[in-house]
């Protein structure tokens, strides 16, 4: 078993010690592996479920020098090349909130487990520190500056994929009984339909007739609701990243309101929730489908935009990620749908800024900088030529 590393002034480093003071000290479990193979780990006492050996092996070689991944379970890991070694030190796995008893179920059926070890798998996560996405970068950074004395400002993010059998999450239905009403699949069938085309209107309309004004909510204890609540947003983000919209993206927007199911005390948050991700997802599936064009450039110069709307963006910086010639994207893009690529893209931050004023969360400074306007002066410019209101006089009616 290896137990040192040359490291620092030309001294050795005791790998185990060190693992275990650092999961002393973080709560985060640390594992050392060479050839893919585990050499040491953090708290050996743990039943871990052999996590960290699995969700390494759910990564395609090579691997980057410096990397992060997760689940759709909201697992978060990540890990560096111990370049003296040859081997990887992996970080990780963590959650960004208390482990639901319904998350270890659907976890331990990825790992090919039985649901009675729910309650050993969440003690394993209760004894770790809930740590988001940001958090476990900055861990990386730290570690790999301790290893091997880099600074590293970029860190890549790899694919993940189960290497246990399981059922793909749309097989999976979204109940909390044994048996499903008819009435209860079709409604779930046909919110999925809606949310799959994009159809807002008629999305809306359902989920305020057959879901948010629902008396069944009243019957369902607080914990099964958010659990019903929780796989449907794993479910929705699953289905508007089938329709397009960019992983990244849904990846931040689902955890979003996974905090939020989370965080959420009473009955009446939950399904308001439900209405509110619901929504979120099929506008922006709408939105990826909202040009006319069949061109399959133009889909995907209008799947960078909606991804970025809070990026700075231009047709050159499309055409760099696109890997394409600017003047024959731009030139296309107008052929197909009228009108140019920077007129588009205003047209798109302007429609985020509405729904962004439609709240109180943000000022309108604030929304201007946050979608990458150069000034207030130039996004409230912008805005009334696109709407014929400024931002004020529409967020005053938004409220009338």
């Amino acid at each position: 078993m290896l137990l040192y590393l040359q490291k620092f002034s030309g001294g050795f480093m005791d790998l185990d010690y060190f693992l275990d003071q650092y999961y002393q000290a973080t709560h985060i479990p640390v594992s050392f592996f060479q050839d893919r193979a585990l050499v040491s780990k953090s708290s050996l006492s743990l039943q871990d479920f052999n996590l960290p050996l699995i969700l390494l092996n759910g990564l395609s070689d090579p691997l980057p020098e410096l990397w992060y991944s997760y689940t759709s379970e909201y697992l978060y890991f990540g890990g560096f090349t111990v370049e003296e070694e040859n081997g990887i030190l992996f970080v990780g796995p963590v959650l960004p909130s208390e482990c639901l008893p319904r998350q270890a179920e659907t976890i331990l059926r990825r790992l090919g487990r039985s649901a009675k070890d729910s309650a050993s798998l969440r003690a394993y996560f209760a004894g770790n520190i809930s740590c988001d996405l940001s958090a476990l970068l900055a861990h990386l950074r730290f570690l790999q500056y301790a290893f091997n004395r880099k600074k590293e400002a970029d860190i890549a993010r790899l694919p993940f994929t189960w290497n246990i059998p399981y059922p793909v999450l749309e097989d999976i239905p979204i109940e909390l009984r044994q048996s499903i009403d008819p009435a209860d699949s079709w409604r779930e069938r046909t919110l999925i339909s809606y949310l799959r085309y994009g159809r807002l209107d008629d999305m809306e309309r359902l989920l305020d007739e057959e879901f948010v004004h629902s008396e069944n909510w009243n019957t369902i204890p607080i914990e099964y609701m958010r659990s019903y609540v929780l796989s449907a947003n794993v479910m929705a983000s699953r289905t508007a990243c089938q329709s397009g919209v960019d992983f990244n993206l849904i990846n931040g927007i689902a955890s979003h309101y996974l905090d939020k199911i989370l965080q959420a005390r009473t009955k009446s948050e939950l399904p308001y929730l439900f209405y509110d991700f619901f929504r979120d997802y099929t506008r922006r599936v709408a939105r990826i489908q909202q040009l006319s064009s069949h061109s399959k450039t133009v889909r995907l110069i209008n799947q960078y935009i909606q991804s970025h709307l809070y990026e700075k963006i231009t047709p050159t910086i499309i055409a760099e990620n696109l890997h394409g010639n600017c003047s024959y994207l731009c030139t296309h893009f107008r052929k197909e749908t009228g009108r140019t690529i920077s007129v588009y893209i205003q047209e798109c931050k302007i429609k985020e800024a509405e729904r962004l004023l439609s709240y109180k969360d943000f000022s309108i400074v604030t929304i201007g900088e946050m979608l990458g306007f150069s000034s207030q002066s130039y996004f409230c410019s912008v805005f009334k030529k696109i709407t014929g209101k400024t931002p004020k006089e529409y967020r005053a009616e938004s409220f009338s």
